[in-house]
């Protein structure tokens, strides 16, 4: 791909005249504060209102999540806070990443309850957060400081915690009504803008953070509390925290050169380009993400949609197919999936298109969805193992908890989980698009109107997916669903009669129509198995996938993968067997795989401690 013909051909469309019919110019959901640029937004998430999950894997998931971190005991949560200042602090020690105080994750907790509050109406949620938040504001000292650990101060006592807890407070005041936090804010930034360090050093390969971790990913949030309060305050210092030597490498000011630098935060951080995109309007942040998100998809992510073993981002010469033979700490899984959750949304925000939604639908199903569960004592999912298969059961990659309690994972588990409400669903200028199916309700205000539409699926167990469109009166607009990047030959009908609709993969299709209440839309997109290289330098390095799904074979059997070629028509081969995802042999005696060598399944079925292999290497 030449990048930079691809970045002057988008930046000439999206500055032209001519735009698709489904894209839009949104009204923002607040006036602009004074003097802000207002850059096109062509479509718009839910922003945690109006949709509801149905019965499924990831509702499932959801409620376990929320039920976890509501019975943590309030005392347990505050402890270390109260501790610090001399309080009365009942409760218990957290442990390891907690034991004296919570400030890694308090603020992401924080965040996680309000946006649950505000996508469910989960009142109690939203109490407890309050008490956590108005309780710990209490332990804040006189001259504002938020925390002061006495052990890895280098980490806590920084930009990373208090990044999280800013977070925090403006999720509580935009999903949670809190207008009392916004004094807090106010306190712990005046704090900041004296102490937080202003080194402001970009990473390097040894030393993958910078000098103050994390540093660069502060504008986000900063530029979001301008965004919803119009204190030019939290302005300024955002400008500060901008990472132009990181973004540089993206829209050709600075050398491509990010090699070993900490994974997640380097995504993370391009949230923040996206953010000071919607505050200047300047194209060149605009270019920062789209380029960003297309080199991640051709040098950085494992066929889950993973990136950065052992944490670090790799060179383009193959390590990434390398880190493979040494590597079980392959994923920072909960924090990444967050990370690309969010620069997902803006991409589609800031360009109405949909291919940004397959490396969300990629994370979905293979990173946080294939976390195992939070457990008592913190136990947290933190990193994936794709470590490259063995013969043996005993060097066979496995799912398991990280080693301490509470880590920064813990924070990012319920942010991701919450975000399955603001990911499935867009909305634009009388059209409503949908980006991920899942089982799911929404309610679209479209001319005064609340319209509902209603996806019922098993996907990706199933091909089919079935809109039922519920307006209050008969109303015509435009409904538009992703057609996945991998797909070919998706289908579409309405009411039973099959539609003549373009859905070229990695694109919207669109159909525009009066509707009526009950009409129905079937959609399906058929999926096949598929092997997908790592990386170019290992093309016979592979996973199997099928459709989205990423399978892995049972660990406890020996494998034996030879004599097939990327090009092999698979389902000569394997045998789906039921309706869970579960392919074994077919009976060919000449076949790759022998019925004995068990079965391949989702990643996302896989259960703590089970041996499994994702990646094995072909022989010719």
């Amino acid at each position: 791909m030449d990048h930079t013909t691809g970045r002057r051909q988008f930046l000439n469309s999206l500055l032209g005249t001519s735009l698709a019919p489904y894209l839009w110019h949104a009204a923002p959901q607040t006036a602009p504060p004074s003097g802000a640029s207002e850059p096109q937004v062509f479509l718009a998430p839910f922003n945690y209102k109006g949709v509801r999950l149905g019965d499924g894997m990831l509702k499932k998931q959801y409620e376990a999540t929320r039920d976890f971190y509501y019975n943590l005991p309030d005392d347990d949560i505050l402890k270390g806070f109260r501790k610090r200042v001399g309080m009365p602090a009942p409760g218990n020690d957290m442990g390891a990443w907690g034991t004296e105080d919570t400030g890694m994750v308090f603020g992401q907790w924080l965040s996680g309850m309000a946006r649950m509050h505000k996508a469910t109406g989960d009142a109690a949620i939203r109490t407890k957060a309050l008490h956590l938040m108005r309780e710990w504001a209490k332990t804040i000292e006189p001259d504002g400081t938020p925390y002061r650990p006495t052990w890895a101060q280098e980490l806590r006592f920084s930009h990373y915690a208090w990044d999280k807890l800013v977070g925090g407070l403006v999720d509580l005041y935009e999903y949670g009504a809190a207008k009392d936090s916004l004094p807090v804010l106010e306190r712990i930034t005046a704090w900041a803008m004296r102490n937080l360090d202003r080194a402001r050093k970009p990473a390097t390969a040894d030393d993958f953070q910078g000098v103050s971790p994390e540093w660069y990913t502060l504008s986000e949030n900063l530029y979001r509390a301008y965004r919803l309060t119009g204190n030019s305050t939290y302005k300024t210092f955002g400008d500060l925290w901008r990472y132009e030597h990181y973004w540089g490498m993206f829209n050709g000011k600075v050398p491509l050169e990010p090699a070993h630098f900490h994974a997640y935060s380097h995504v993370n951080t391009l949230s923040s380009a996206a953010r000071t995109y919607a505050l200047t309007g300047d194209p060149s942040y605009l270019q920062t993400i789209v380029n960003a998100h297309d080199h991640f998809q051709e040098v950085q992510c494992y066929a889950t949609g993973g990136y950065g073993p052992a944490e670090r981002l790799v060179a383009p010469d193959g390590e990434l197919g390398r880190s493979l033979e040494r590597e079980a700490n392959t994923f920072e899984t909960p924090c990444g999936t967050w990370a690309v959750f969010k620069l997902g949304r803006y991409l589609i925000q800031f360009t109405g298109e949909a291919r940004y939604g397959d490396w969300m639908e990629k994370v979905l199903y293979n990173g946080m969805g294939a976390t195992l569960p939070m457990a008592s004592g913190g136990k947290t999912f933190y990193y994936s193992d794709y470590q490259l298969g063995s013969d043996t059961p005993i060097a066979s990659a496995r799912k398991l908890y990280y080693w301490d309690p509470y880590p920064c994972c813990s924070g990012t588990y319920i942010q991701a989980v919450a975000d399955y409400h603001n990911i499935i669903y867009f909305k634009g200028e009388r059209t409503f698009c949908v980006n991920l199916f899942v089982p799911s309700v929404a309610t679209w205000n479209l001319d005064g109107h609340e319209v509902q539409i209603e996806q019922e699926t098993a996907y990706p167990e199933s091909d089919t997916i079935t809109l039922t469109v519920r307006p209050p009166r008969s109303v015509t607009f435009r409904l538009s669903f992703r057609v996945p990047g991998w797909s070919q030959g998706a289908a579409v009908s309405a009411n039973g009669n099959k539609l003549d609709v373009a859905a070229s993969p990695g694109s919207w299709a669109t159909i525009e129509r009066l509707w009526n209440a009950g009409d129905r839309v079937t959609i399906q997109i058929p999926m096949q198995l598929r092997l997908v290289p790592i990386d170019r330098q290992h093309p016979q390095r592979v996973a199997l996938m099928y459709g989205p799904v990423v399978l892995v074979q049972d660990g406890r059997f020996p494998q034996r993968l030879t004599r097939v070629a990327n090009d092999t028509d698979l389902s000569r081969l394997l045998v789906r067997q039921g309706k869970q995802l579960q392919f074994r042999a077919a009976a060919l005696r000449e076949s790759l795989f022998l019925p004995e060598w068990g079965a391949f399944v989702p990643f996302y079925q896989v259960q703590q401690g089970f041996p499994y292999r994702m990646y094995v290497d072909l022989i010719a």
